[in-house]
């Protein structure tokens, strides 16, 4: 007989002898150690408290297993796994506020390109003011250049140098306002782009638009 199998048997046999000696309404713990021993006793071996121990019935079957307290790895893989369903839990609770959202908000997908259409003109607007200004600031940059002409090779005055830095500055300002404006219409197209397809699946997976009409149906 192999040696595993041997021990094996050894083992069922000591655990077997030991329910047969046992009072017929004793509960035993078996376990074993880390050594490889098989304990039995009335009550959770001190040896094994490490490791898993099984509560027997009378008839050798078993009540429950008894798992070891958690390593301090296995609390920390534990909770870093708790933490990371609670965060899939609320990004499925967002997602679906958001759906609902979105099927509050439009009636169609001529509604969503008409939002779109609202908030691109909208920074539109500021990017033509922008522009405006910009020729402004440039008729007044020329102004200041003819002036600056009248000074080659000498110190410019205190006003004038003022006056060119300030309408640098000026210049730079509305650059950086049209760059904002530009990248933030990027955004939006990339919001809407994202919102009329995941219309399209809702729609397509059967949801119906929320969308209510002064009457308050919806429509």
């Amino acid at each position: 007989m192999a040696p595993d199998r041997f021990r094996l048997v050894a083992a069922g046999a000591c655990v077997g002898l030991a329910l047969a000696a046992a009072p017929a309404s004793a509960t035993m713990y078996v376990c074993t150690t880390p050594a490889g021993k098989t304990i039995t006793a009335d009550r959770p071996p001190p040896e094994c408290a490490n490791v898993q121990i099984r509560e027997l019935r009378d008839d050798g079957s078993v009540r429950r297993v008894i798992e070891p307290p958690a390593t301090p790895e296995q609390l920390q893989a534990r909770a870093e796994r708790a933490q990371r369903e609670q965060r899939e839990k609320e990004a499925k609770r967002a997602k679906a506020r958001q759906d609902f959202a979105l099927l509050e908000t439009y009636a169609n997908e001529k509604d969503i390109e008409a939002a779109r259409k609202a908030a691109l003109a909208s920074r539109q607007a500021m990017i033509d003011r922008s522009s405006k200004r910009l020729e402004t600031f440039a008729a007044e940059r020329r102004k200041l250049d003819d002036e600056k002409e009248f000074y080659v090779n000498r110190k410019l005055p205190d006003k004038l140098e003022h006056a060119i830095e300030a309408n640098k500055s000026l210049v730079e300002a509305e650059q950086r306002l049209i760059a904002e404006m530009e990248a933030d219409m990027g955004r939006i197209n990339k919001r809407f782009d994202a919102e009329i397809e995941r219309y399209r699946e809702l729609v397509g997976a059967g949801a119906r638009p929320l969308v209510r009409t002064s009457e308050g149906a919806t429509r």
